[in-house]
């Protein structure tokens, strides 16, 4: 799966949720993104050809979807209610793309509110919201999860499937995620000329003819290894080919 063009564009949802701000949530994706478009391509010290910006303001719309004859938007929302069966699950990206082409068409990311994360300074039980969204990030662009590192993630890439609390380790890129951005997204790539809005066009609001589904996640680690979260990743693989299930990254497959 792929982006065809040279650049993307995101939303955040407008109401935030009572434990971080939109302001917070903006804040932290703009520097999450970053991360991944500043990386330095080994073979020529380039950024990877790609990039994404709040090219149009928030979303009103807070709904997962994909509309397949009108206008989209790629949105980033906190989520302070989450399934019961995953709540060892601190984030979930979910992508459409065309069965026939790979082509991504859209990708919205979702954040579990109600875990313990932290958008200021961190405490030892806190998760880092910056560290998470700049893992789900890497699934927004199309990269699926690392086994660098595994089964100690303090020591590995930032696409590591697993993340223990108190540490900030994500918001940086490893060599195995730079060299995933660039690979999918090399420097010289010829890409059609920049064009942010969303497929068939951008549209803060809710569809009426919407396309929803489940997808890749990353999973709580109490240590440097956890069973639940080893099973949530296994989910999120398992479903690829249709919907996936609220694990981490889905994706809908559309003709």
């Amino acid at each position: 799966m792929v982006w065809a063009g040279s650049c993307l564009s995101y939303s955040v949802q407008r109401d935030g949720s009572p434990s971080i701000s939109r302001d917070e949530l903006s804040q932290a994706t703009e520097a999450a993104f970053r991360a991944w478009q500043e990386a330095q391509c080994p073979s020529t010290g380039a950024p990877p050809s790609i990039s994404v910006s709040d090219a149009f303001g928030p979303a009103i719309c807070g709904r997962v979807e994909y509309n397949p004859r009108q206008a989209n938007a790629n949105i980033i929302v906190i989520r302070e209610s989450w399934e019961e069966g995953a709540r060892n699950v601190l984030a979930l990206t979910t992508t459409s793309f065309s069965t026939v082409t790979g082509e991504l068409f859209d990708a919205d990311i979702e954040v579990n509110g109600s875990q313990p994360i932290s958008a200021g300074p961190l405490e030892p039980n806190l998760f880092d919201l910056q560290s998470i969204l700049t893992h789900e990030a890497g699934h927004f662009f199309g990269i699926a999860h690392s086994n660098k590192g595994l089964p100690d993630c303090r020591s590995g890439a930032t696409m590591c499937p697993h993340y223990v609390p108190g540490i900030d380790d994500f918001q940086t890129l490893d060599e195995d995620d730079v060299a995933a951005i660039c690979t999918v997204f090399p420097p010289e790539r010829n890409a059609p000329a920049c064009d942010p809005r969303p497929h068939l066009g951008f549209s803060p609001e809710c569809g009426l003819d919407p396309m929803t589904g489940a997808g890749c996640s990353l999973a709580v680690s109490a240590g440097p290894w956890s069973a639940r979260g080893v099973t949530a990743f296994a989910l999120a693989l398992g479903v690829a080919v249709a919907r996936r299930r609220r694990t981490g990254q889905r994706a809908q497959k559309l003709a």
